[in-house]
């Protein structure tokens, strides 16, 4: 299945979706041409072969044939939700559930309404597990990513403050997001609980089948945080037994979470704690998410793929527990609408009293929100350029914003 000319694969089913600014149904010769098998069309007009089929919704025609071939999979199907740390848990689940079982996993952002049903169709049944990431922007799209997926396990990573522009406040998030427990008590599927979440944990109560875990509050699966930064080393404790300590590669309190979430889900499975914890722990994070680099002997944070006002607040609390001299780089958070100012303005505030030695700023919003201050440029490319010309003396850096920042740029100054 496929829905860009630029992957087709020969034999695939091409279906021309249609959109605000795209219509898909005019690359439906182009489809066939590229060696798809049958271009699937809600224009009637372009049916000029009869390998193209028509519906009156492309859209809803995927997500329908996404559902009935679900429905048909033996595959178990574990559901990953949540405002941050998605992908991070995606990842992890797989590392930890691929030392014994046959897993397929969303690759790389395919998680929305759209995302999730190519993701299901990509199954052919010889999978005992599939992990779909499902995010959501506005209200409604869980109910449906969920009806289409009807999961069997679980887990939402926690609740904060993302996408506020299509949500409006965080009682929206909590409830959009809750969809996938109402999904699973429907469908008498497993939950695995964020204890540490209040929301979360509220949201829970309702729910019979589920296992908990956390660092703070009871659960089923506790960690006892050690260190947080710039790794984690930590014991877990289950049924009254202390494991560890464990070394993980990724950094952060907030990683610990998901690593919890992995080994619990693990558990959840039959797999010995053990060999989960070890095989989280071997997780190495790429594509700029939580990931360490060494440049020019700079101790570099790349944590760039994406922000809001929940996860950067974690982000720069960790990394000001490294001990040494910090430098942090900070791009707009994206997508927040009215509540934008005022949350630009919130972490400026916190960056800039957390004893880091500089604070760097890029984007419209934090260049308004700190009232252009000296340390604050429009564009990622004006502080890359500030920064070749005033090289960063100190150890440690945190790069962090929101994907359209594309704060990897500053990379180049190193």
């Amino acid at each position: 299945m496929g829905t860009d000319t630029r992957n087709i694969v020969s034999g695939s089913v091409f279906f021309c979706l249609k959109g605000p600014n795209f219509d898909g149904n005019l690359f439906a010769t182009e489809a066939l041409e590229k060696g798809a098998a049958f271009a699937v069309v809600s224009d009637l007009a372009v049916c000029t072969d009869e390998r193209i089929l028509y519906v009156p919704d492309t859209l809803i025609a995927l997500q329908q044939l996404a559902h009935f071939h679900r429905e048909h999979l033996d595959t178990q199907i574990i559901g990953i939700g949540g405002s941050n740390g998605k992908t991070t848990t995606k990842e992890l689940c797989a590392i930890v559930l691929g030392t014994t079982f046959k897993y397929h996993a969303t690759k790389g952002n395919l998680n929305n309404h759209i995302g999730v049903p190519l993701t299901l169709l990509e199954l052919d049944g010889t999978e005992d597990i599939a992990i779909i990431e499902m995010g959501t922007n506005h209200i409604g799209e869980m109910k449906v990513i969920c009806d289409i997926a009807a999961v069997d396990i679980g887990i939402v990573t926690n609740v904060g403050k993302e996408h506020l522009e299509g949500f409006g406040s965080i009682e929206e998030i909590a409830r959009e997001e809750s969809e996938l427990y109402l999904s699973l008590m429907k469908d008498n599927g497993f939950a695995l609980i964020n204890a540490d979440d209040p929301w979360l944990s509220n949201m829970a109560k309702r729910l019979n089948t589920k296992f908990s875990y956390g660092i703070e509050n009871i659960a089923d699966l506790r960690a006892e945080l050690i260190e947080s930064m710039p790794t984690l080393k930590f014991n877990l404790q289950y049924k009254s037994k202390t494991h560890g300590p464990y070394q993980a590669q990724l950094g952060g309190s907030f990683n610990l979470y998901n690593i919890l979430s992995a080994v619990a889900l693990g558990i959840t499975l039959g797999l010995d704690i053990e060999k989960c914890a070890l095989a989280a722990c071997n997780y190495l994070p790429t594509n700029n998410r939580s990931e360490w680099r060494i440049l020019n002997g700079k101790q570099i944070l790349m944590d760039a793929y994406n922000a809001n006002p929940s996860s950067m607040e974690l982000a720069l609390t960790e990394f000001a527990k490294i001990p040494g001299r910090k430098t942090v780089c900070l791009g707009d958070m994206l997508e927040l609408g009215d509540f934008s100012k005022a949350e630009h303005k919130t972490i400026a505030d916190l960056a800039n009293s957390l004893g880091f030695d500089h604070v760097w700023f890029a984007g419209q919003e934090f260049h308004t929100a700190t009232n252009q201050s000296a340390h604050a440029f429009i564009h990622t490319d004006d502080l890359v350029a500030f920064l070749k010309l005033n090289p960063v003396r100190e150890q440690f850096v945190l790069i962090k914003g929101s994907r359209g920042m594309i704060m990897e740029k500053v990379l180049n100054a190193f």
